[in-house]
């Protein structure tokens, strides 16, 4: 899965970092290895930002397909919100959404 494009590579090392550290909480599939690269835009990609905006995140949470339970959709939604803002501001947004 690609994720991007990011406009800096340090965007892009923050968001990996971010991602990394779901690994320790998030279900995956063993092996699963982050890193970042150049630009292939012959290959399809995810939008780079999750929506900030709860009633933008309620969409996006309506359209990401669910997991079924081996974590073959690592990142997902939430996966990648936490890796792009900070945990208490991800969990609060998140609760938002939800209770939208």
């Amino acid at each position: 899965m690609r994720i991007g494009p990011y406009e800096y590579e340090s965007r892009a090392e923050e968001i990996a970092a971010g991602l990394r550290r779901q690994l320790h909480h998030t279900t995956h599939v063993e092996g699963t290895a982050i890193t970042t690269g150049a630009l292939r835009p012959d290959l399809d990609h995810l939008d780079p930002q999750v929506p900030k905006d709860p009633y933008a995140l309620v969409d996006a949470m309506d359209n990401d397909p669910a997991g079924d339970g081996t974590g073959r959709n690592f990142p997902d939604l939430y996966a990648r919100l936490c890796a792009q803002e900070p945990e208490a501001h991800a969990s609060d947004l998140w609760k938002r959404a939800c209770q939208a």
